[in-house]
């Protein structure tokens, strides 16, 4: 495998620049041929692969990135590779690995709208898009627990274009001897009583430096005297120094600029502190706590849960608030539970999966580059209902294709459920005021999105005799119509069936009448609401209808008109089963 990764800035400090060694040292490993493309480079290069700097002219960073990009596409076209991978969001790329956040959430929520209106937006913006479109072919790598969520939301990307990856910290990270940490104690001059605060990350207003000085400057006195803020990493310090001598703090601060001793720098602290604005990982905070030490981070971080899970740490919640904040910190400093948090961080290390992303992530880039990705096969369902037995089996067999390694995605009209795990729900995003036309666009709709990203196989389960989507969808294959029929064994039919007619008012004398399907006019609600209507005033007061399916607005009075009134409910989300649990 040739393949060929494009990263903005590459620094030895960088949280992107040491996952990019990490995988391009895995690739070197298995055989594979490397080539590295930068904008700028800091440091010697990567023994083993092809360094390509391409320092592209600009005065704004955005504008070196735009044709940094360009001078990327033009030098694979001339020299091609397998893959081209991306550390940054470009257009042009096979894989990105999302080492960084949402900037189209962070600019609807974290910038005032006028910001919406510059070039530097627009730049961000175009090239986010090309990475994440929902009809782009780039694969997403993604380093933390739920972070398609968002992606998801603002662009509709499939989900079987995101593949997760485990961490990827360091094993020597808590490899330093004591004696390398009372050193570096020394070093610093921090004292064996002092209370050595850890802040590691390069990029200081991301990573909220600003909410650590003011925490420290928060602290009670007899506490704040003995702590001592080291800040570790490489970026313009200045202003954090103005901060600290403004809150009063600056004697307790001390910047160190990047360190390659992070070991002797976790075996020296007492905590380290992330309140990160904007983590999409966070790796430093895994990494302390497998050296035992414990962490205050907050939620957004993406490895949080982590700590939580192994409970080595406190994690503060969102949104942010600094008086929370400054509660938690007093709370990891002076707390009894230190030793509990420190036992957890160990435990937290003895995981070997926590450091798997390499050899993961280079298992998926061979995968790709050898065409054997798993199939897609996706389901039409657009009149999907609980209640219609035509989709009963639909969540059955797409499981089924699940387990045998397929992708799956289904196209519905309406989805108001949590997302079944694994599978791509895609709630069709048009309408129209008539249902025959809003069928006709809705299944445009789909057809037009495989033909814009082909699936391996489609299945219509909406299709009737005769019926299925139109032109330009390459169909492989479609629901056999003579498939067997599933039957669903029901689910505690006596709970339910009490449950039921106890919230809806029947009693043990009514007459219960189950009708079951997506549309009740079609399967002939009309023809019982009439029967019931017709007979003796005594038994027609006994009886009831409970449907699980649709009925049209204009069947509401049929109640009133038949002598109903008060004794027909429909559910639209009701599972067929459940109506018939209840049923006589």
């Amino acid at each position: 495998m040739h393949v060929a990764f494009a990263i903005f800035k590459f620094f030895p400090h960088g949280g992107s620049a040491r996952d990019l060694v990490k995988i391009v040292s895995r690739c070197l490993e298995r055989g594979h041929d490397v080539r590295i493309y930068a904008l700028e480079w800091q440091g010697a290069p990567l023994n083993g692969a092809e360094t390509i700097v391409l320092a592209a002219a600009g005065v704004r960073s955005h504008v070196r990135q735009r044709r940094f990009a360009g001078l990327v596409a033009d030098h694979v076209a001339r020299h091609p590779v397998d893959l081209v991978v991306g550390m940054n969001k470009m257009p042009g790329l096979d894989v990105y690995y999302a080492a960084d956040s949402c900037f189209e959430q962070k600019a609807r929520t974290q910038r005032p709208w006028p910001y919406r209106l510059t070039a530097r937006y627009r730049h961000y913006a175009e090239f986010e898009r090309a990475a994440f479109a929902e009809h782009g072919r780039t694969r997403i790598l993604t380093i933390a627990p739920d972070q398609d969520a968002v992606f998801k939301a603002i662009y509709r990307t499939p989900a079987h274009r995101f593949h997760p990856l485990p961490p990827g910290i360091e094993r020597d990270r808590g490899s330093a001897t004591a004696e390398a940490g009372r050193a570096l104690r020394s070093e610093l001059g921090v004292a064996a009583a002092d209370i050595l605060l850890l802040f590691v990350g390069s990029g200081f207003v991301k990573k909220g430096l600003d909410r650590a000085l003011a925490g420290v400057g928060a602290l009670p006195r007899e506490v704040r005297e003995r702590v001592r803020l080291v800040v570790v990493g490489d970026d313009r310090a200045a202003r954090f120094k103005r901060l600290a001598q403004r809150l009063g703090v600056a004697s307790r601060v001390q910047f160190v600029g990047g360190r390659d001793d992070l070991a002797a720098c976790y075996r020296a602290a007492d905590a380290l502190v992330l309140p990160a604005y904007d983590e999409a990982g966070g790796m430093v905070i895994l990494e302390a706590a497998s050296a035992g030490v414990p962490v205050l981070a907050t939620a957004n971080c993406g490895y949080a849960s982590y700590l939580e899970e192994a409970n080595a740490g406190i994690v503060t919640p969102e949104p942010f608030e600094q008086a929370c904040f400054d509660a938690d910190l007093l709370r990891l400093l002076t707390a009894d539970d230190r030793d509990a948090w420190c036992q957890g961080g160990r435990r937290l290390a003895t995981n070997d999966c926590l450091s798997a992303m390499a050899p993961r992530a280079v298992e998926l880039l061979e995968t790709f580059a050898a065409g054997c990705e798993p199939p897609l096969v996706c389901f039409s369902a657009l009149d999907h209902s609980k209640a219609d037995p035509k989709y009963r089996s639909l969540f059955p067999v797409a499981h089924a294709c699940q387990r045998r390694g397929m992708e799956v995605r289904v196209f519905v009209g309406r989805w108001r459920d949590p997302s079944p795990a694994g599978i791509d729900i895609v709630a069709v995003p048009v309408t129209a005021l008539g249902r025959a036309a809003r069928r006709r666009r809705r299944r445009d709709w789909v057809a037009e999105c495989l033909r814009l990203s082909p699936a391996g196989y489609f299945v219509d389960v909406d299709a009737r005799s005769g019926s299925g989507i139109e032109a330009g969808t390459e169909v492989d294959a479609k629901a056999d119509p003579r498939l067997p029929p599933g039957l669903e064994r029901a689910r505690n039919p006596p709970g339910i069936r009490n449950a039921l007619r106890e919230e809806h008012g029947f009693t043990a004398r009514t007459i219960v009448f189950a009708m079951a399907g997506g549309d009740l006019v079609e399967h002939g609600i009309e023809r019982l609401l009439m029967a019931l209507g017709r007979l003796p005033e005594a038994l027609r007061d006994r009886c009831a209808v409970l449907a699980a399916g649709r009925l049209a607005r204009g069947f509401g009075t049929a109640g009133r008109v038949l002598k109903l009134d008060g004794r027909i409910v429909v559910l639209d989300e009701l599972p067929a089963l459940d109506a018939i649990a209840a049923a006589d």
